[in-house]
């Protein structure tokens, strides 16, 4: 949906916002990529203007409007190593477990408060730094979403000592987060119209599918020092 490529962030997400602004008069001015806890931060204290993708949660709610309909959707699942016994089925699979998450990141109010409440929930800088803490057994499982984790695993050439476990713990709707703070709060009808246009949605399942062959083709398979074939 959107990723650092040199120095710029790039992706479905920005490529919409561009698309949907631009609809209004609007010219869209996106920040370097920075970590995912002082965006949602800069949206909070109105630095920034809007979030161009995430989760909806009670505590975006109190400085964000959402933006209808969604960019995108997301479903979380779950990677462990390869010998892993872990079968999900239900949250109550997760009590008690090790479960690594970024920093910032959220599956939605409800999901966050379970994994808060009932996991040994342990929040890293990066999703790298995730999957190297359950190369090394730190960690029983990573939630993250689906099409990054398997393209993470791909990248840093660990397919052999990773997996993602069929099925999906939790899915959710990806929205543009317009701060509360902004002085173009007035534009959001305009933008759920322009949206909601057939041709827009059309527009909007085309770019998914480019930019997912995109990334694939910028990260290709490489040699890790965890992750030697």
């Amino acid at each position: 949906m959107s990723w650092d490529q040199d120095g710029q962030l790039t992706g479905v997400c920005v490529a919409a916002a561009r698309r949907a602004f631009a609809s209004v008069g609007l010219a869209l001015q996106v920040e370097a990529p920075m970590p995912w806890a002082r965006c949602l931060r800069m949206v909070e204290t109105g630095e920034v203007d809007v979030n161009l993708c995430g989760f909806v949660n009670e505590k975006r709610l109190e400085h964000a409007v959402m933006v209808e309909p969604p960019v995108g959707h997301n479903e979380a699942v779950l990677i462990v190593r390869r010998d892993s016994t872990l079968v999900y089925k239900s949250r109550a699979d997760l009590d008690g477990l090790r479960i690594g998450m970024g920093r910032g990141v959220s599956f939605g109010a409800e999901f966050d408060t379970y994994l808060a409440q009932h996991a040994q929930l342990d929040v890293a800088l990066s999703e790298t730094h995730n999957l190297q803490k359950l190369l090394l057994d730190r960690l029983d499982a990573v939630i993250t979403a689906r099409l990054a984790g398997q393209q993470l695993i791909r990248s840093m050439g660990c397919e052999s000592q990773l997996r993602v476990l069929p099925g999906k713990v939790v899915e959710g709707p990806l929205f543009m987060q317009v701060s509360k703070r902004s002085k173009h709060l007035g534009v959001l009808p305009q933008l759920t119209a322009f949206l909601k246009q057939p041709a827009q949605i059309e527009w909007l399942q085309g770019q998914q599918a480019r930019f997912e062959a995109r990334y694939a083709q910028l990260h290709p398979p490489a040699q890790n020092k965890l992750c030697g074939r």
